[in-house]
């Protein structure tokens, strides 16, 4: 076979050119600290490495609903746990003030410290987290929860919604606790012997009104259904108390994950930089090498051998 010096050319430019691209291609990934610097040049690496950093994009965006989660529950325990208190100290004022001994002035004087305790138990019912939200409106989170209607009466306003929130792939977690529940109504045998639901609101107005009028027997109910609200109150600081656990729980869950994530993509994409160098300077060697000896050839005539 005849081999022309055009051939030898050619065939010398082609292998140099191809060895210039390889140490270009590790120049770059030196200069980027990837492994694969064009998804081109290890297309089932580059799909792997899309996945993870999906995966892990996904889990950002989790970790920001438990933040949100997390603030959010905050505001309503610390509003639970003040009605508590409030509740607590109604309840004295109502087992002092079903004692005989106490004048219809000390029961008056009592009502008005109830009626006031009552009027910061509605602003907490009406408590809005650091997004000026309604905590406890259900899904209509715009809406006071808790107002006074056109007869007087403290009316819930809200809906029985709870708002969920995907915190991973498989699980979701309740934002909120309607205030339907949180402030709960009771249920009351009325003087026909019937059932009938009073609101939360109603039952301390109630009270009120049964120790302004010095009634007894209505106060004595009054303490029992405070009773009954306080340990509603109770059910609700449980409620969320284990929200806020699950949500601790699903925060170090999604810390290990994303950890996990992290050291797969830094398998899959990050550079072994001494190996890469040690690369690098045989290719660089090897170009050198190349460009040597198509330099000595390229000089080469028949010519040479006829002397």
């Amino acid at each position: 076979m005849k081999v022309s010096t055009s051939q030898i050319f050619e065939r010398a430019m082609t292998q140099m050119s191809t060895q210039q691209a390889k140490v270009s291609d590790l120049q770059t990934q030196l200069a980027t600290g990837k492994q694969i610097v064009r998804p081109s040049d290890d297309p089932d690496k580059a799909g792997v490495i899309q996945r993870l950093n999906s995966a892990s994009n996904r889990l950002e965006g989790y970790s920001d609903n438990l933040r949100a989660v997390g603030s959010r529950l905050d505001t309503e325990e610390a509003a639970l746990m003040t009605s508590e208190k409030v509740l607590q100290r109604i309840r004295e004022l109502a087992v002092k003030a079903n004692s005989e001994t106490l004048s219809q002035e000390d029961r008056q004087i009592t009502a008005k410290e109830i009626q006031a305790l009552r009027d910061q138990m509605l602003s907490l019912a009406n408590s809005r987290d650091s997004a000026q939200n309604y905590v406890f409106a259900g899904s209509m989170t715009r809406t006071v929860p808790f107002a006074e209607d056109t007869t007087g009466v403290i009316a819930y306003q809200g809906d029985d919604n709870r708002v969920m929130v995907d915190v991973s792939d498989q699980r979701q977690l309740a934002l909120n606790r309607p205030g339907s529940e949180a402030f709960s109504s009771i249920i009351r045998v009325n003087t026909s012997g019937e059932s009938e639901r009073v609101g939360f609101f109603s039952a301390l107005d109630d009270l009120v009104a049964a120790l302004n009028s010095n009634d007894s027997e209505l106060v004595n109910r009054g303490l029992a259904e405070v009773s009954d609200l306080t340990q509603s109150m109770a059910l609700s600081i449980a409620d969320v108390g284990s929200r806020m656990s699950i949500a601790d729980t699903q925060v170090d869950a999604l810390s290990e994950t994303k950890m996990r994530y992290e050291s797969m993509l830094s398998e899959a994409q990050d550079l072994d930089y001494a190996a890469a160098i040690t690369k690098l300077t045989a290719e660089i060697m090897s170009l050198e090498a190349g460009q040597s000896s198509f330099v000595k050839i390229s000089q080469l005539s028949l010519f040479d051998y006829i002397r």
